[in-house]
């Protein structure tokens, strides 16, 4: 904030020597706010351009994608975890109608577990459980936490892998669930 400060008191200057007659203890705080709203904003757009770049390589359309958004938005309210875990979800090959469930199933538990359950860390524990074949991470505290058998899913999952449905599998077991 001092870097910023010396380079906005910086450009404070510049705008007294325009002409301009507000004082300083004004023009530095507005130019404050200005710069990191602007900052949080290049985030955002820098997020979402990653998003749409991750979707279109998923072959996910932007309209589904932009309706998946507003939705994980209205649920969590952290648009940057929302980009992070529709980011992971599609790395992890859902798409289209699987990746609706899937973000149903994951939203449920979010609702259902809103301390404990963040929608970027399910989303991550479900790519390394695909990447693995092994429960992982929050998604393997999500299942314990809806009654599922680790030892069973994971069994199940490398049935499933083995003839190329292991996406239909975690679909079917977080329906199941309940969420």
């Amino acid at each position: 904030m001092d870097k910023m400060q010396k380079e906005l008191q910086k450009k404070a200057k510049k705008i007294g020597e325009i002409g301009s007659k507000m004082a300083k203890a004004v023009t530095v705080p507005l130019m404050c706010i200005f710069a990191i709203s602007t900052k949080g904003m290049q985030e955002m757009r820098s997020d979402l351009a990653k998003l749409e770049t991750n979707a279109q390589m998923a072959g996910q359309g932007l309209e589904s994608l932009h309706k998946q958004m507003a939705y994980l938005n209205a649920v969590t309210g952290e648009t940057d975890s929302n980009v992070e875990a529709l980011s992971n979800l599609m790395a992890s090959g859902f798409k289209n109608t699987q990746l609706d469930k899937e973000l149903d199933s994951l939203a449920g538990a979010v609702i259902k577990f809103p301390d404990t359950m963040k929608i970027e860390g399910l989303a991550d524990g479900l790519q390394e459980t695909l990447a693995t074949g092994k429960a992982i991470g929050p998604f393997s505290e999500l299942l314990e936490r809806s009654g599922i058998n680790l030892e069973t899913f994971n069994e199940g999952l490398a049935k499933a892998s083995a003839s190329g449905k292991q996406h239909n599998y975690i679909l079917q077991t977080l329906a199941n669930t309940g969420l």
